[in-house]
């Protein structure tokens, strides 16, 4: 097992380099983040909130660099960073159309510049964000064959890899990243990989390293210090959760995740009303599908169908814009659509998904798909799959005991649903009460 699973974490040195590479760096990280929430989320364990912005306002470096583009159009690093601004520009308003934009930014750097390497790592990046797993690679190799030093395309592959279910190949990777720059991006894959491994104490530590490299207050400091929130409200400590929010949020009264996040407390607390008032006001100023579903999902624990299914409306709606930007969202709407709509049309989703991308939560995707269409036995093999890393997911331990119960398979069914309540017992309004319920009758 590589050192960064089972050793303490290497201290971050005192390293320079320009605020542009910073720029970079961050938003690496932060397209990572956005990969992994797109998935959990969905599942309503309420996991990762999304990426950490750049310090400088998304518009008002595209102002500087289109004005500077039309002075000088053959300025190759002045398009690598507007792509990198117009990334930013889809996290500050979920508006997927900017990737186009990024797009073309980051193609007509490379057309000037086929080596220029800022390019490389932006195409990467938007290929992350869009889902497009192997095209990160590919990305990824070329400007590694230009600077095989640069950590950030190292953090790339290690997305790429985690996303595509190569799970030992991306701890190999990221270990070579933690030695090459132990900072706030490296430390926080640590976070999640150690996680996906179930190791929940030591993701909490390297998320807290990670918080340790930021300057407190700054954007990144508020973005890492709720995502070792994220993990405690994971693991069902809602009093630590709770107190780690409201830390950020006294240094930033009106920022959206540590909102979110206090939102999530509310409603485990039983206090739905207050949490969909909160989490409403939010959804209107990023209107993300992870909060659109988590907000319907609430309405209807409050018995306001209708307003739930104008939130799944929603969703549909906002992932057409996605598809239509260029972004792969089929495993997101293959579990979406197995909890709350075609579940036909999720079953042929996931299989899809999981034949591209075999990872744990392409597995429980399809298992819970198949189980929703009333194929156990196939569903079986496939839970189990997901629990390979032995994962500490709620949610994942929750449908594999469903779909136990489902096969009539008591004693195994018990086990799960217990660990999942015992993992998080407010993992989700709906279903962790579905979970109760089941252990009760197999009682």
């Amino acid at each position: 097992m590589s050192t960064l699973m089972t050793q303490p974490l290497p201290k971050r040195q005192a390293l320079r380099r320009p605020l542009f590479m910073l720029l970079f760096a961050v938003l690496i990280l932060a397209i990572a983040i956005v990969v992994r929430m797109s998935k959990d989320n969905l599942a309503s364990t309420q996991r990762a909130t999304p990426p950490a912005p750049i310090e400088l306002s998304s518009q008002a470096a595209m102002t500087r660099l289109e004005e500077g583009l039309r002075r000088n159009p053959d300025d190759t690093n002045a398009y690598a960073e507007l792509g990198m601004a117009y990334l930013q520009k889809v996290r500050e308003t979920a508006d997927p159309s900017f990737y186009t934009q990024a797009q073309s930014a980051f193609d007509n750097a490379l057309k000037r510049d086929p080596q220029q390497l800022d390019a490389m790592v932006g195409q990467g990046i938007l290929a992350l964000a869009r889902h497009d797993f192997q095209g990160a690679l590919v990305w990824a190799e070329q400007a590694r064959a230009i600077n095989p030093f640069r950590a950030q395309i190292l953090g790339i592959m290690v997305d790429a890899q985690v996303e595509l279910g190569q799970y030992d190949t991306a701890v190999a990777t990221l270990q070579k990243m933690v030695d090459l720059r132990p900072d706030l991006s490296s430390y926080s894959r640590v976070s999640y990989v150690r996680e996906l491994y179930g190791d929940v104490d030591g993701a909490i530590t390297a998320m807290q390293a990670a918080v340790g490299t930021a300057v407190p207050g700054s954007e990144q400091w508020l973005w890492t210090q709720v995502q070792v929130g994220n993990l405690y409200f994971n693991r069902g400590d809602l009093e630590n959760a709770a107190a780690i929010y409201q830390a950020a949020l006294k240094q930033k009264a009106d920022y959206a995740y540590a909102l979110a996040g206090m939102a999530r407390v509310q409603a485990a607390q039983g206090n739905l009303d207050a949490a969909i008032e909160r989490y409403g006001a939010i959804v209107q100023r990023l209107p993300l599908p992870d909060m659109v579903i988590t907000l319907g999902e609430w309405y209807a624990a409050t018995g306001n169908n209708e307003a739930a299914q104008e939130q799944y409306g929603l969703v549909n709606v906002i992932q057409q814009l996605n598809v239509g930007a260029g972004m792969d969202v089929d495993l997101e709407l293959a579990l979406f659509n197995a909890n709350h709509g075609d579940k036909v049309l999720a079953e042929q989703q996931a299989r899809a998904v999981y034949e591209r991308r075999p990872t744990i939560h392409a597995a429980d995707t399809l298992a819970w798909a198949l189980y929703q269409n009333g194929k156990f036995d196939e569903a079986k093999p496939y839970s189990e799959k997901a629990l390979q890393l032995k994962t500490r997911d709620a949610i994942l331990y929750f449908h594999t005991g469903m779909i136990a119960a489902a096969l009539g398979e008591t004693d195994a069914a018990r086990d799960y649903l217990q660990q999942a309540l015992a993992i998080n017992p407010y993992f989700s309004v709906h279903y962790a009460a579905e979970a109760q319920a089941t252990l009760t009758k197999l009682q």
